[in-house]
This record gives structure tokens, sequence and C-alpha cells, in this order.
């Protein structure tokens, strides 16, 4: 067992609100309390962190989490931060050739913030991908855009609701082509998306998450 005193701080705690440290036994909390109580326990620690009056608390709990949909957009194409069409488009192309004809899985883009004031096109999406397989989510991930490439897999999807021939897909035709786009990722993909969404969510604080899915938002292997 290993014991930790962390001190100096100002730590959250519903048995002492005035606390200011803590010691820890492996992943448990053993003791809460002042400065001044704590330096009776020093000498019998095996680790003491200084917080230099950082504030200590419990970790943050996400209830509305898309796992392997977040991990994907971080470790795919992120076309947040385009500021044009244009740019957009250069980012796709970049990330197109990094792919070699792979499934291009992009996410973020957003038409209000560009000067053309509007969504990328699907000719313009086929000819900087090089005809690749792009599902690209818009900021509202609502919406996408799609390439002739993907639509050529959901022959079906003409007839849907919210389908258009410049490639912006919402409703039930968005819903189509993100299941395929989706689908395309092998189990080995799948687990390196969760375990970057993951380690991100650690990152920011976040040590529980909620996988919440349903038809046509996640699978069976996401709640697993």
């Amino acid at each position: 067992m290993t014991t930790t005193l962390y001190r100096g701080g100002r730590v959250y705690s519903t048995a002492d609100p005035f606390a200011t440290a803590l010691i820890t036994e492996d992943a448990h909390v053993a003791w809460v309390g002042s400065d001044e109580a704590a330096a009776v326990h020093a000498d019998g620690v095996d680790d003491i962190v200084e917080l230099d009056d950082g504030f200590l608390a419990p970790a943050f709990v996400d209830a509305h989490v898309h796992t392997t949909a977040t991990g994907l957009h971080l470790s795919g194409l992120d076309l947040s931060g385009a500021r044009s069409l244009g740019e957009a488009l250069a980012s796709l192309e970049a990330h197109a050739r990094k792919a070699r004809g792979g499934v291009i899985l992009g996410h973020g883009w957003d038409e209000t913030v560009w000067p053309e004031a509007r969504p990328p096109q699907r000719g313009e999406v086929d000819k900087a991908s090089y005809g690749s397989v792009v599902y690209l989510s818009r900021v509202d991930v609502h919406s996408c855009i799609a390439s002739s490439a993907l639509l050529a897999l959901a022959p079906d999807v003409a007839g849907a609701a919210g389908y258009s021939v410049d490639g912006w897909l919402t409703q039930d035709a968005h819903h189509i082509v993100r299941r395929i786009a989706l689908d395309s990722v092998t189990p080995t993909q799948r687990r390196a998306a969760q375990s970057a969404c993951l380690q991100h969510a650690a990152s920011l604080g976040i040590g529980m998450v909620h996988e919440l899915g349903g038809p046509q938002i996640s699978s069976a292997e996401d709640f697993a």
C-alpha cells in the first residue's frame, strides 16, 4: 500500500469544508483535514505532494459521451479550425494523401464562419480526396458531407429524407451514410478511438464517462 499526503491547497470535501490537506492510501481517500493536522502524519507517508494553493476535487463525470465517435474525431480529420472553404478542402487533400485511399472520417466544419458562407460540395470533396470514401460531419454532428464514393455504398440514400445531390445530407440520409462510414471502422481502430477519447477525458479531469447510444448512434461494441 502506498500512502500520499497532499497539502497546502484547497480540498473539496463535504466532511471538512475548510480542508487544505488530504491523505490517500492507494486509490482511496484515508484522511481529510488541515495542514496543521496533517503534520502529525507527514512522517508516516510514502510521498508528499505540495498543492501550492491548487484546488483538489473529485474527478468530473460526463453523462453524455459517444466514446468511439469522439475518439475518431480526435484522431481523424479536424476541420474545426478551418477559416474558409478553401482551407477546409486543403486540409482534406493533405489528409487524403496520408490516408492513401483509406476511409476518411472528418468533423467540425462550419460554413457560417467562412467567407464563402456555404458548405463543401460533393464534387469538391471528390477532387480534394482523390475519389476516396469521405464522411465529414458538421460541427453540430447532425449533418454531413458525403463523397461520391461513400454515396455509392448507400444506393438507397437518394430516396431518403434530407438527401441533397450536392452531398450535404441531413435527417435520414445522414443516418444512412453515417452508419456505413462507422461500420468501416475496424475493431483495432475502434479500440484506439475509445482509448483516445478516454485519455482526452482524463486530461480534462473527467474520471468517468457514460456511453449514450441507441439506434443510428452507436453500436453494442461501444457499450461493451
